[in-house]
C-alpha cells in the first residue's frame, strides 16, 4: 500500500510540476521579454484584434525586405516553426503559399496549422500586405512597412495585423500569445535568412 501512495505521490508531484513548467512557458510567450520586438499592442475591439509591432533588425532596407519577401523559404530557415511553405503562385507582384505552421502555445488539436496566404509586395515603397485565404482559425489581414536607421546599417520593421477568430475555442490569451509568437518567428526567420546570405557573399571567391 505504501509503495502505492508513493507511486501515486510521485505521478501527482510529477503532473504538477508538469503543469507549471507549462503555465511559465504561457506566460514567457504573452508578456516575456523578446530581443525581436522593439514595441508591441495586442488589443481587442469587439471580435477582432488588432496587434502592432515595431522591430529593428541588422541589416539594410533592401536586405531586410527581400528577406520578408521569400515566405516560401520559411521551411528552410525555421523548419521547427514551419515544416511547409510551398509556393502555389507567383504572378505580378502577388504571391501564394501554402504553409504548415507549428504555433506552440495554442492547445493540442490547434498547434499545427495550415493556412494559405496571398502576399502583395510593393517594393519601392519597401511595403508588403497579407491575407489569409479560406483559412480554419481566423480572417488575417497584415501590412509590413519597412525604413531605414542607423544610416541605412539597420532597418525597422512595422507590422500593422487584424485578426478576425473564426473559433471561441481558443481562450483569448492564448489567441493573443499566438498572434505575438507567429511574428517573433518571422523576425527570427529574416535574421536568420540575412545572415545566411552575407555569410555567402562573405565566403565566395572574389572575381578576378
Amino acid at each position: 500500500m505504501k509503495n502505492v501512495l508513493a507511486i501515486v505521490g510521485v505521478v501527482v508531484l510529477a503532473l504538477a510540476a508538469f503543469i507549471g513548467w507549462q503555465y511559465m512557458k504561457i506566460q514567457r510567450a504573452l508578456t516575456g521579454p523578446a530581443k525581436e520586438i522593439v514595441s508591441e499592442s495586442i488589443e481587442r475591439n469587439g471580435d477582432v484584434w488588432h496587434a502592432s509591432f515595431v522591430s529593428k533588425i541588422e541589416g539594410t532596407p533592401d536586405e531586410v525586405y527581400q528577406a520578408f519577401s521569400q515566405p516560401e523559404r520559411l521551411s528552410e530557415t525555421m523548419p521547427e516553426n514551419y515544416p511547409q511553405s510551398k509556393l502555389v503562385s507567383s504572378e505580378g507582384n502577388k504571391k501564394v503559399v501554402d504553409f504548415i505552421a507549428k504555433i506552440d502555445i495554442l492547445p493540442p488539436g490547434f498547434k499545427v496549422q495550415n493556412p494559405r496566404i496571398e502576399f502583395t509586395y510593393y517594393p519601392a515603397e519597401k511595403r508588403i500586405t497579407t491575407k489569409t485565404i479560406d483559412f480554419q482559425l481566423a480572417d488575417i489581414t497584415s501590412e509590413y512597412k519597412f525604413e531605414a536607421a542607423d544610416g541605412g546599417k539597420s532597418t525597422i520593421v512595422r507590422l500593422e495585423q487584424q485578426n478576425k477568430p473564426k473559433t471561441a475555442s481558443i481562450v483569448e490569451s492564448l489567441q493573443k500569445g499566438a498572434i505575438r509568437e507567429t511574428y517573433i518567428t518571422q523576425v527570427r526567420a529574416a535574421t536568420k535568412g540575412i545572415a545566411t546570405e552575407k555569410a555567402k557573399t562573405a565566403g565566395a571567391p572574389k572575381a578576378g
